[in-house]
């Protein structure tokens, strides 16, 4: 698996929102879709329970995810 960091940010909203941190970094390696960002950002996205999980990230390896979020924009 890639190396695959958090920010204090991305920390904090772990618990705030009740993710695992291995299932976020599941995510980021094999997210079912990926879309680019600004500069080396980008986006992993999983489908839960009809929401739409996304994962905020930047770079590659290593990448440093930023922040998650169900995006209500998204089915």
């Amino acid at each position: 698996m890639k190396d695959i960091n958090f920010t204090k940010h991305a920390e904090d909203m772990l618990v705030e929102r009740g993710f695992q941190k291995e299932m976020i970094k599941e995510i980021v390696a094999k997210p079912e879709w990926k879309d680019k960002g600004e500069g080396d950002t980008w986006y992993a996205f999983k489908r839960i329970d009809g929401k739409v999980l996304r994962v905020v990230v930047k770079g590659e390896n290593p990448s440093i995810v930023i922040t998650m979020y169900f995006d209500r924009r998204l089915k």
